[in-house]
């Protein structure tokens, strides 16, 4: 197994509402968990990003159709949430749709590591974490869902994207301690 990390959107917009922030220090200290985790095995971190150009080029067909732009270079809430361990180590991935598979270069990306395996978390479950998953299985990627890392406030909407990968797919979604006693025979 070549495993790498893949944090997913934990940006200001997506945490804009009580309902979202409901357990946003768990989610923090579980995805710094797994940061340090990659660390010590020195597993590849990806930081995976929204960002929308001002200009409308990158909009999806809802942010047009409501003339809403969100996540738009520069703001406050494109921002990262300062709390999550990033560092120059990690590489950012831009992405303007939910999966981090469309309109960016990220299989290839991988494909030159030779990594075989994601270990997804981030916002949110049953949207960018859950649609980048699907699409990572369609590529051929082995896929594990953070399951204390990744959050949901719609939560059937979690569970079902949960029973798709775990049930359909044959994909894992595991705890922290899972995924470190996963990780632990892998050498550093």
């Amino acid at each position: 197994m070549k495993p790498a990390l893949v944090i997913i959107d934990m940006q200001h917009y997506f945490f804009r509402s009580e309902e979202r922030r409901v357990k946003l220090s768990e989610l923090i200290t579980s995805i710094n968990e797994l940061i340090d985790i990659s660390n010590e095995k020195n597993i590849p971190i990806y930081q995976v990003l929204t960002v929308h150009k001002s200009d409308k080029s990158t909009w999806n067909i809802v942010m047009k159709k409501y003339n809403f732009g969100a996540l738009l270079e520069g703001s406050y809430e494109a921002e990262s949430l300062p709390e999550i361990k990033f560092d120059e180590s990690q590489e950012v991935i831009i992405k303007t749709r939910q999966s981090t598979f469309i309109r960016t270069k990220f299989e290839e990306k991988l494909r030159k590591r030779n990594i075989d395996t994601l270990i997804l978390c981030g916002v949110f479950t049953h949207g960018c974490v859950g649609r980048t998953a699907v699409d990572a299985y369609e590529r051929d990627f082995n896929v594990i869902v953070g399951k204390n890392a990744s959050f949901s406030h719609l939560k059937n909407q979690e569970e079902a994207m949960f029973e798709v990968i775990e049930k359909e797919q044959e994909q894992l979604i595991l705890s922290n301690e899972e995924i470190k006693k996963l990780l632990s025979n892998i050498e550093n």
